[in-house]
């Protein structure tokens, strides 16, 4: 059933975005609320993506954490689907990455723009 469910249909996850050049401290309210926040370039262009473990890392290490620019932390080789696989192709590929989430990027002729996350929760909701 999963390999018939497009993942652009089952998405529940809003696509929270930054620009590589925010300081960690102003985009530190989307983390308390969001796994993650996609980094953007000025054309919608994903560069990487920060995770609240990454902010985590920064602030026990770091005492300017809130100053530091986005671009030096995010992990900026990112694992990311095109808009047009199924949902158990989603799946797979999280699970061989051994990863929760992934970018889900467009058009659905090819492209770079981040249009959304899928997560593993994704999945279970639409098992059944």
């Amino acid at each position: 059933m999963l390999r018939k469910i497009s993942i652009v249909n089952v998405s529940t996850h809003p696509l929270i975005k930054a620009w590589p050049d925010d300081a960690l401290g102003d985009i530190y309210e989307k983390l308390c609320k969001h796994n993650s926040v996609v980094v953007v370039d000025t054309t919608g262009h994903f560069q990487g993506i920060i995770s609240r473990k990454d902010t985590v890392k920064a602030i026990l290490t770091r005492s300017d954490w809130k100053d530091i620019p986005v671009s030096e932390i995010m992990t900026k080789k990112v694992l990311y689907i095109p808009n047009h696989v199924s949902l158990a192709e989603a799946a797979e590929t999280m699970l061989q990455a051994d990863i929760h989430q992934v970018v889900v990027v467009g058009p659905p002729e090819g492209g770079s723009v981040a249009i959304g996350i899928i997560t593993l929760q994704d999945v279970l909701n639409n098992a059944i």
